[in-house]
């Protein structure tokens, strides 16, 4: 009798279980898999020949529009791309926007943006079940994300219970971690007037 009970209690738990990582997932695609607009605050980390690089950057995304600038370091302050479909403007700290044709190739994409990350994520053929990690964090993953060897892969962490993003990292072909993205803050679906993607 004792031994049926215990059968039916772990029975019990394993759905419980497997009801909750599917409560996961569509919580997680409720928020991102058709995200229209965001606004956050980033801490990227890029690694060089010389040593990793860090930036502080403020990043805003509307209907197929970017708008970043540089906050950090002091010399790089003010430092503004904004990118609409394939047209792209540059202003160095001071300067006048520069308009340029922004005409990216695959290996050429930017890897900075959640929003790109999402695209390219929804449209696999099949989404795993989430499950957080030891530390509460819940990974999406890009096994292969194009065919450029230095810009291979890329994984994002959210955090469980805010589901707010902690961390897009990109790594090379040999899974040395090459870009981090850390977000400081985000709002999704935040409130973005059309100006401020005029350069």
């Amino acid at each position: 009798m004792r031994k049926s009970i215990s059968v039916i209690l772990i029975a019990i738990l394993m759905i419980s279980l497997a009801g909750c990582k599917k409560n996961i997932n569509k919580e997680i695609d409720k928020i991102y898999k058709d995200i229209e607009s965001y606004s956050a605050v980033v801490r990227v980390t890029v690694a060089g020949n010389k040593g990793a690089e860090q930036y502080e950057v403020s990043q805003s995304y509307k209907g197929g529009r970017y708008r970043t600038e540089v906050t950090k370091p002091e010399r790089m302050k003010g430092t503004l791309s904004v990118i609409s479909g394939d047209e792209m403007w540059l202003r160095s700290a001071g300067e006048p926007a520069i308009y340029m044709e922004k005409g990216f190739s695959d290996e050429q994409k930017d890897y900075m943006f959640i929003k790109d990350f999402l695209d390219e994520y929804y449209s696999q053929e099949s989404l795993p079940v989430l499950v957080p990690d030891e530390e509460g964090r819940i990974m999406l993953n890009l096994p292969e994300r194009g065919n450029n060897e230095k810009r291979f892969k890329q994984s994002l962490w959210i955090d469980e219970k805010t589901r707010i993003p902690v961390c897009l990292a990109t790594y090379d072909k040999n899974g040395d971690e090459v870009i981090r993205v850390e977000y400081i803050s985000f709002v999704p679906d935040a409130e973005i007037e059309d100006s401020v993607f005029i350069p």
